[in-house]
């Protein structure tokens, strides 16, 4: 999926051709050094403004520009690549970078086509030392293009204010986020009951028991009643084939994460991934579609950007887009067999400090959507989809366990530091 965001203009159909989640990078020049620069270099860039994105893309002709450059974006493997463009009648650099694919020129310098303009500042790449333009040549007036200016420089007296955050019309509790049945809130015994309607083959559990550090003898120590729920996962395994992302049978999977509160365990994080045979594989739209009718935030289906984020505030009101970056913090495009791939207990890995500003920045839940388009290529309409995955976090439901767990050390004779938060050790749990 990478860092990008798939900014859909209907006008811009006739000559823009967005690059979808399947899509393959192209690739470098030769003699580049893009290796060398982009193992050391930052991975991700402010975003820039969408009104003049929007005038970028409305006046670009590619027959008139050629590539004096590129960044990359993300980390491996989903690595996206940006190309930085000059207009080789004038000279003049384009601001943006752009997605697209590299084709030469009858004059020798790299042309492209199949642009799609990004909302990443190419001044922004070069300031850290991310542009790489080795490999690429220029020449006549794009040989002696000045550098970019920033973007933004402008934009202050040229543009209208930044848009305010788009909010939903539907409004969601915390109780009320429910991905495929299995809701935020939920104890494990609900969870279970879930799960096992949904007649899945393979049914694990893991469990953790809360301990702390004795100062003293410098081990850890478990404290009476620690054991809790970690977490539950069900799935059935779907083959892949030598593609990667494409399933010989359809399979779904769901993992779900709990409070470290022995006994009064709540879930505060639920992973629920799919992945259809080629049969079987869902139209995009049609998926984005349920997403847009389910969670609102936007006009119409064709409005998604890639991975998109809701954010559910105390009020109810649900935000759209993902300014505090929390869609890594439990989403992204899983695997379906869960089994092997334990994870540790989000509560006993923050602090009090780090939850309020999730809290206060982002919201008290979070949405998330990932999806594998087969055929990233192929017109809006005929996409197919034949993975994805929807995530729901809680900073606020991990907060109030992270709370009750430092309670129950303190009571059980340890003591907990703001940077020294309880622990958890794994152990065997039943199976259903």
């Amino acid at each position: 999926m990478g860092n990008s965001r798939r900014v859909r203009y209907s006008a811009l159909a006739a000559s823009l051709t967005l690059l979808g989640g399947g899509a393959a990078l192209a690739d470098p020049p030769a003699g580049s050094d893009a290796g060398a620069s982009a193992s050391d270099a930052p991975k991700s860039l402010p975003e820039g403004s969408v009104f003049l994105s929007l005038q970028q893309s409305f006046k670009e002709n590619p027959d008139s520009l050629a590539v004096r450059g590129h960044f990359e974006l993300g980390s491996p493997p989903k690595v996206r690549r940006y190309f930085c463009l000059v207009n080789t009648k004038t000279g003049k650099p384009e601001a943006y970078g752009v997605l697209g694919e590299l084709a030469p020129r009858k004059d020798g310098m790299t042309g492209i086509k199949n642009i799609a303009v990004s909302l990443y500042s190419c001044s922004d790449a070069q300031q850290q030392g991310m542009l790489v333009t080795s490999g690429y040549v220029l020449l006549g007036a794009a040989a002696s293009a000045p550098p970019p200016a920033a973007p933004t420089q402008k934009a202050a007296q040229t543009s209208t204010p930044p848009p305010a955050p788009v909010v939903s019309k539907i409004k969601l509790s915390l109780e009320q986020i429910d991905i495929a049945g299995v809701k935020l809130g939920m104890s494990p015994d609900e969870v279970r009951a879930v799960l096992k309607s949904k007649k899945l083959l393979d049914y694990d559990e893991s469990a953790e028991t809360l301990s702390y550090l004795d100062p003293v003898k410098s081990v850890m120590q478990p404290i009476p009643n620690g054991r809790f729920v970690n977490v539950i996962a069900a799935w059935s395994p779907a083959p892949l084939s030598s593609a990667g992302d494409t399933f010989q049978v359809d399979g779904e999977s769901f993992e779900v994460m709990f409070t470290p509160v022995p006994g009064k365990e709540r879930a505060m994080a639920i992973v629920h991934s799919v992945g259809y045979s080629p049969a079987n594989a869902t139209r995009e739209t049609a998926l984005e579609t349920g997403l847009v009718n389910k969670y609102g935030g936007f006009g119409e289906s064709s409005d998604l950007p890639e991975s998109p984020t809701w954010r559910v505030q105390s009020g109810g009101n649900v935000l759209v887009g993902d300014p505090c970056n929390g869609h890594g913090i439990f989403g992204g495009l899983g695997g379906l067999n869960v089994a092997k791939t334990g994870r540790e207990n989000l509560a006993l890995k923050k602090t009090p400090d780090d939850f309020k500003t999730q809290i206060d920045h982002c919201g008290v839940a979070l949405i998330t959507e990932d999806h594998f388009t087969a055929n990233g290529g192929a017109l809006r309409a005929d996409r197919l989809v034949t993975r994805f995955t929807v995530t729901a976090y809680s900073p606020a439901i991990a907060s109030e366990g992270a709370k009750t767990a430092t309670g129950l050390i303190q009571a059980a004779g340890g003591s907990v530091k703001k940077s020294d938060l309880p622990q958890g050790k794994d152990q065997p749990a039943s199976k259903l």
